[in-house]
């Protein structure tokens, strides 16, 4: 092994930076993060919307996101790197009383977690956002923390945070295999295309939707799959007063917020199968843009300017696993966000380096975010807020 690092941080999206600087800023020793693509930052980081937001279902997924939002407000302070946060807001439209009712009590966590959530009738919501159709629409909830970001500052500002406090970077480095000591219960390398990295203290696998092909060369079953998700961005048009919030609709997934003086257009196709086809389909745009129109009639007047697609990690029970990876001393994963990576990245990076350093997470409980806890389906609590 032509060179040794402490830790190895595998995924050099923002997961991987992320816990490459809470490493570093505990000083934890030598630590390098691994990507295999030129840049980091360029799968399913680069390709998300970008949004941030707190109004989940469960209790953890609100703290991973509460804490998420601080250490976005202050992100410029702390990390020495500016970040393009537009806290503009939220929005839910719901439908029927049953939505109503799944709301009103998430309303009632997330109030004790000390969030201030509005919540609208149909006439206030048509006077604050004249370009949502009515149709169906019974109700909404507003969260004006919540907003969207650039993938890309956070990215940078986390990996040059690191930089600066000593942590190294590996690009173009494809991981091919794991090497354990003779006990097989740690991991003493890393294979790379390149050559292998000696692992002094420990590994940690960050690598979203390719996680589940991690765990296979170490024999441990992470139930993570990949699914292709897609994103439009129209041209610039004025025919919705900027700002509005990240509108949502919770009848068909549809999304949208403002996008560089248009508006960025998201909904998942919900026949899609697992996979890691990353290529637009032109149908489903067809549908996107229809659903869209829709729900907001303005987008007539807007033209289609680009479109692609990236990949959601998802788990079947739409929270992430942030735990060790079996029964290996040294190695730790924090993958499955399940589309929810870049909001919750600053927590998943706290939470891992203090599991890492200390044996357990003390800033927010995750327990429920264990591995093991797919061994028993039926006692799965299911996030509900997934778009």
């Amino acid at each position: 092994m032509s060179q040794a690092f402490d830790y190895l941080v595998i995924g050099g999206g923002c997961i991987g930076v992320s816990i490459a600087w809470h490493l570093a800023k505990r000083n934890a020793g030598s630590i390098a993060l691994l990507e295999r693509e030129k840049f980091l930052g360029t799968e399913s980081t680069g390709k998300c919307a970008g949004g941030v937001r707190a109004q989940f279902s469960t209790e953890v997924n609100t703290q991973l996101s509460l804490y998420s939002l601080s250490a976005f407000e202050r992100f410029e302070e702390e990390l020495g790197h500016p970040l393009q946060f537009f806290q503009w807001g939220y929005l839910f439209l719901l439908f029927g009383d049953e939505q109503e009712a799944a709301f009103r009590k998430s309303r009632e966590m997330w109030q004790r977690n000390g969030m201030d959530v509005e919540w609208l009738e149909p006439a206030a919501i048509t006077e604050r956002f004249p370009y949502v159709n009515m149709e169906g629409v019974t109700a909404a909830t507003l969260h004006m923390r919540d907003g969207f970001v650039d993938p890309n500052d956070i990215t940078q500002g986390y990996a040059k945070a690191a930089r600066e406090l000593g942590s190294t970077e590996l690009t173009e480095h494809e991981v091919t295999g794991l090497v354990r000591d003779p006990s097989g219960k740690r991991i003493v390398g890393v294979e790379t295309k390149q050559g292998t990295i000696g692992v002094n203290k420990g590994v940690v696998f960050a690598t979203g939707a390719w996680t589940k092909q991690l765990g296979a060369m170490v024999d441990v079953e992470i139930p993570i799959e990949p699914y292709r998700r897609q994103i439009l961005v129209t041209k610039k048009f004025d025919a919705i007063p900027t700002p509005f919030p990240m509108t949502v609709d919770m009848n068909s997934g549809l999304y949208f917020h403002p996008e560089s003086g248009g508006v960025l257009i998201g909904l998942a196709d919900k026949n899609e199968p697992p996979s890691f086809n990353q290529a637009l389909n032109e149908d489903f745009s067809d549908e996107m843009l229809m659903t869209a129109l829709e729900r907001c009639p303005a987008l007539e007047e807007a033209a289609i300017l680009r479109g692609w697609a990236g990949l959601y990690e998802t788990t079947p029970d739409h929270h992430p696993i942030i735990d060790r990876v079996g029964e290996l001393e040294n190695a730790w994963l924090c993958a499955g966000f399940s589309g929810h990576g870049l909001m919750h990245a600053p927590a998943a990076g706290l939470v891992s380096a203090e599991l890492i350093l200390d044996g357990k997470a003390s800033s927010i409980d995750i327990s429920r975010l264990r591995l093991n806890r797919f061994d028993d389906p039926s006692a799965l609590m299911d996030e509900a807020n997934v778009i």
